[in-house]
């Protein structure tokens, strides 16, 4: 469904007292989209990986044809695979559109 989208990763909000709020956005491409589990598996276009908390909760824009959308969830796993750097997101409360002028800063 989003497959091949592109992606900002943004983090909204730390889990953990250790955890620094990181103000970067990371950049990503939507790999595979798992509707049933609300999963979205994310390549990470960086080289980077450990930049990416599982210690805090993040914003995640999804920049399809029509429009743009946007969802907050947590990092469950980060990795380095065959295909790349890949995060697993899970997506809380589902999607939301969200217009242009409000994304640009």
């Amino acid at each position: 469904m989003f497959e091949g989208n592109s992606v900002d990763l943004r983090m909204a909000k730390t889990i953990s007292a250790d955890v620094v709020l990181d103000d970067t956005t990371h950049k990503c491409k939507v790999y595979r989209y798992d509707m049933e589990e609300d999963y979205i598996y994310l390549e990470l276009t960086e080289e980077d990986l450990t930049a990416i908390s599982l210690d805090a909760k993040y914003q995640c824009y999804i920049s399809t044809k029509k429009e743009l959308l946007y969802c907050t969830g947590v990092v469950k796993e980060r990795y380095r695979s065959e295909s790349g750097n890949m995060i697993t997101f899970r997506i809380e409360n589902g999607f939301y559109s969200v217009s242009e002028k409000r994304f640009i800063n």
